[in-house]
């Protein structure tokens, strides 16, 4: 009897409409991650730094990413196991990372709620920033893996606080922090969240662990201690100052896709679960709200409403039907009304459910005494674990200083999806309604894909190709800025010589300590002139890979003071765009002929390293009047 009543359980579980949902978009994302391999391309400086790194096969070279080791580690053994050592093969590597994501999404809210993460795989698992940059060779896609991996430990743990989950938890925590430094944030605001449980049914044995689970994570950085202690000096040129203007753009940028309003939609979850933390206290742990009460009914419907009005906003767009907020209300209306909730119904208790509540959350007792748990502690755990992680990622920006990227907002990303996911109550009302924002985002999902997703990171392997067929041994190739030059250091392997601006001795890495030296050099761009001079004198070319158009002839550009500079300080973007105007009016001055050679024009490219390719060839000295 106990089988035949879990069978039908399983059952009516998966052939709900939300489980069903959630299934459909889980295949649906997967096909987006398999077109996001198909077209992506070549790789970028990022990637092609970490690659390059991970390929020493050295601990101690590994450590100079930004990353901690453990992302370049895995590319490393993933190099030695898959025998094709080309893109393809390695972006293979990057999409797995990505696709983990859904499934430790599946993880987190299965195991905790036993129902289906809809709403973490509509807004999170459908959001092309996670795509694009979590399948991508950093650190982030596996960061925010880690991290959710971490909730999910968290929350085994809290239904059963042994040693053996304690390690279990301790061991994700490390990966963690392995993963991505600022996910050491994270890790403490799970603690935080773990311990704010604890404190409150004051079970001291079990905040004991969850310290050291804290300490453990902490104490794995410290390999790192002198790199990360160096950082604010080694990285002096990119500190360019907290810019709360540009935070809002990237954090807008991360959210809001695959459209804009989406940022709403994660600020109005963002606020409900935290909400769901002051309604857990009225209640005493039991599960909130309650099931078909008033408060619960108008609560719902409130919510519904304001999602249906958010959504409303992509009607604005031309051909829209305007009728389509009408239909949205009227289905909310209806669905409140009970006639499609028994669709949705709660999932039924397990048939012995004593068999996994061995928990000792009552004081004064042995941890191996089997006692009842607190009905639902996950709505204070997910509450305070978001709050603190919010807070605290808004101090290390911050504090950072850097400019701030959308994909830097990725693991926090992942660790609200999940928050949401085990925070936001699960009522037939609740699953409902978000069963429909859930399909509506899936639907309007669809048509951003090929603009979102057909995008390559660079076109520098395309570029590479052009001059590998076009350039003379003798010819003589510039790359401007000078951190492209580290994607066209993979892709180029032809015989003429090449440089970037300003010159340096190294591109295989983000070498910033060597551009700081060139910011301090005065004429730092002579040996380039001397170059460019020999080469068009001899009739050979020189080929500009870059964003480079020339201006008349004219007198040389003054160059700038050594840093730190008035305004931008060590900022090495100023010094970027004076070298390479000294660059142009030096080929102004003394070129015959300019000419671009080559631009991607057919394929969508990253803004970032989406370049031309320029031919100069002839030499004429400058008029009198310039020199």
């Amino acid at each position: 009897m106990p089988a035949i009543q879990n069978k039908s359980r399983w059952k009516s579980l998966l052939c709900s409409p939300d489980c069903l949902l959630a299934l459909a978009l889980t295949a649906f994302v997967i096909l987006l991650h398999i077109y996001f391999l198909l077209h992506a391309g070549g790789f970028w400086r990022d990637e092609v730094n970490l690659i390059d790194l991970a390929n020493t096969h050295s601990f101690s070279q590994m450590e100079r990413d930004s990353f901690p080791i453990l992302m370049p580690l895995l590319v490393s053994i993933w190099s030695a196991i898959v025998p094709a050592h080309n893109d393809f093969a390695l972006r293979i590597l990057g999409v797995l990372i990505g696709l983990g994501i859904p499934a430790a999404l599946w993880l987190v809210a299965w195991r905790v709620r036993r129902s289906p993460p809809v709403l973490g795989l509509a807004l999170l698992a459908l959001n092309f920033t996670l795509i694009l940059y979590g399948d991508s060779l950093r650190g982030y896609g596996l960061g925010s893996l880690t991290i959710m991996l971490t909730i999910a430990a968290a929350c085994a743990f809290l239904k059963n606080p042994n040693w053996p989950r304690t390690i279990i938890l301790a061991v994700s925590a490390v990966l963690s922090v392995q993963a991505l430094y600022q996910n050491a944030l994270f890790i403490a605001a799970i603690c935080g969240g773990a311990w704010a449980v604890c404190r409150l049914e004051k079970n001291w044995a079990a905040a004991v662990k969850i310290f050291v689970v804290a300490v453990v994570s902490a104490a794995s950085l410290l390999p790192y201690f002198a790199q990360i202690a160096s950082l604010p000096n080694a990285s002096v040129s990119l500190r360019s100052g907290f810019d709360p203007q540009l935070v809002h753009i990237n954090l807008d940028n991360a959210l809001g896709l695959p459209l804009e309003q989406y940022v709403w939609i994660w600020v109005a979850f963002g606020l409900i679960t935290l909400a769901c933390v002051l309604a857990s206290f009225g209640v005493k742990w039991r599960t909130f709200p309650i099931e078909n009460s008033p408060v619960t009914r108008r609560t719902v419907v409130g919510m519904a409403l304001a999602s249906a009005f958010g959504i409303s906003c992509f009607t604005a767009s031309s051909g829209t039907p305007w009728f389509f907020f009408l239909l949205i209300i009227a289905a909310v209306i209806y669905l409140d009304s009970g006639h499609w909730l028994k669709y949705f119904p709660l999932p039924a208790p397990p048939v012995n459910p004593t068999a996994d509540r061995s928990i000792n959350w009552a004081p004064n007792k042995t941890e191996n005494q089997s006692i009842k748990p607190p009905d639902d502690p996950y709505p204070l755990f997910a509450g305070v674990t978001l709050f603190i992680a919010v807070a605290a990622f808004a101090g290390f920006l911050w504090y950072a200083a850097l400019p701030t990227e959308s994909w830097y907002f990725i693991p926090l990303m992942a660790l609200a999806a999940a928050c949401f996911e085990i925070g936001l109550p699960r009522t037939m009302h609740t699953r409902a309604a978000i069963f429909g924002l859930a399909l509506m985002a899936a639907l309007m999902a669809v048509p951003a894909v090929r603009g979102s997703l057909d995008r390559r990171f660079t076109n520098l392997d395309l570029i590479a190709d052009q001059v590998v067929a076009q350039a003379a041994p003798d010819d003589f190739i510039l790359v401007s800025p000078w951190y492209d030059g580290i994607t066209f250091n993979r892709y180029y392997h032809g015989p003429a010589a090449w440089d970037t601006i300003p010159p340096l001795a190294d591109h295989g890495s983000h070498r910033y300590d060597l551009v700081l030296d060139e910011m301090k050099t005065p004429g730092a761009m002579q040996p380039l002139y001397d170059k460019i001079s020999a080469t068009l004198r001899a009739g050979h070319r020189v080929w500009i890979i870059g964003q480079m158009d020339l201006p008349k002839p004219g007198p040389m550009p003054d160059a700038l003071a050594s840093p730190p500079l008035p305004s931008t300080g060590w900022a090495d973007r100023p010094y970027d765009i004076a070298w390479q105007k000294q660059v142009a009016q030096f080929l102004a001055n003394h070129c015959a002929n300019y000419n671009m050679v080559y631009q991607t024009t057919n394929q969508s490219v990253n803004f970032s390293e989406c370049l031309k390719l320029y031919a100069a060839t002839g030499w004429h000295d400058s008029p009198e009047n310039l020199k």
